[in-house]
């Protein structure tokens, strides 16, 4: 089986439809930190993930975590470019004495930090989901270990049954 489970230790139930954790993550990852309600849904998604993977409800085996984990980290590791990038944004830049060379610089500082709709709070509520879902997948591929290693110990045992008869 590739990917990840959702349901309790020891059973398989598909993942949710639209509109889950899961696919809140990655969508809003996708759809990039000039959305807010994209890097809400990745903040909201990796926190949801962390939760049902905490309560036995999310389990991935070893190549859905690697693929996620690859995901995560291509994101953090390139977070620290971003912001630094971003921040360069949010310092008005001297642009010129003449009021539209003054608008275009407060501008950019607006689009940067502006308020909590900026890219800067979106990096940040982004790196936030993502640092959760990472830790999420650890969690997860403990869980999805803990079921095998049940279900191993069952067929030994319904094994050993069928041989002593």
């Amino acid at each position: 089986m590739g990917g990840s489970q959702f349901g309790a230790p020891g059973s398989f139930t598909p993942p949710p439809a639209a509109g889950d954790a899961g696919s809140n993550f990655l969508s809003g990852l996708l759809e990039g930190p000039a959305d807010s309600e994209a890097a809400q849904r990745v903040s909201e998604g990796g926190h949801h993930l962390k939760s049902l993977a905490e309560g036995g409800q999310f389990a991935v085996n070893e190549e859905g975590f690697q693929a996620y984990m690859k995901a995560c980290d291509f994101f953090l590791d390139g977070y620290n470019r971003m912001i630094a990038d971003v921040r360069e944004l949010a310092a008005q830049a001297k642009m010129g004495g003449s009021e539209y060379a003054k608008a275009v610089a407060a501008f950019n500082v607006k689009v940067a930090d502006g308020d909590e709709q900026s890219l800067i709070p979106n990096l940040i509520r982004m790196r936030d989901g993502v640092q959760q879902a990472r830790e999420a997948m650890v969690i997860a591929r403990k869980n999805y270990r803990e079921t095998e290693d049940a279900h191993s110990m069952a067929f030994s045992q319904f094994d050993k049954g069928l041989q002593e008869q």
